[in-house]
C-alpha cells in the first residue's frame, strides 16, 4: 500500500459526528441500513477518517495523527494501513482519483 495513496469515503455509507465520536451507517438505495453493521471509531480511528474525508494521502493521514498522538511514525503507519484496509474491505471507502 503506497502512502501516496488517496481514498475517500464510499457513497454508500454516510458518516456523522455525534458528540465527538464518528459513527458511520451502510446505506442501501438511499436509506440507512441498520440491519448491517454501524462503525465507530476511536480518537486516533477519527483522526484518520477526517483526513479520509479530505481526501488525503495515507502519509498526510500519518502526519495528522503523529502532530496529535506521540507514537513513532513506523507504528503509526502500520496502524493506518490496517485500519484503511480494513475500511476497504467492508466497502466504507474507495480509492479516490482526482
Amino acid at each position: 500500500m503506497d502512502t501516496d495513496t488517496v481514498y475517500a469515503p464510499s457513497d454508500k455509507i454516510i458518516s456523522r459526528d455525534i458528540m465527538g465520536e464518528i459513527v458511520i451507517v451502510p446505506i442501501e438505495s438511499g436509506v440507512a441500513d441498520f440491519s448491517d453493521a454501524m462503525f465507530s471509531f476511536n480518537e486516533t480511528g477519527a483522526v484518520a477518517w477526517k483526513c479520509i474525508e479530505q481526501k488525503k494521502t495515507i502519509g498526510q493521514i500519518c502526519t495528522a495523527i503523529a502532530e496529535e498522538y506521540d507514537s513513532g511514525m513506523a507504528q503509526i503507519e502500520r496502524g493506518v494501513k490496517k485500519l484503511v484496509t480494513e475500511l476497504l474491505e467492508k466497502g466504507l471507502i474507495v480509492e479516490w482519483t482526482s
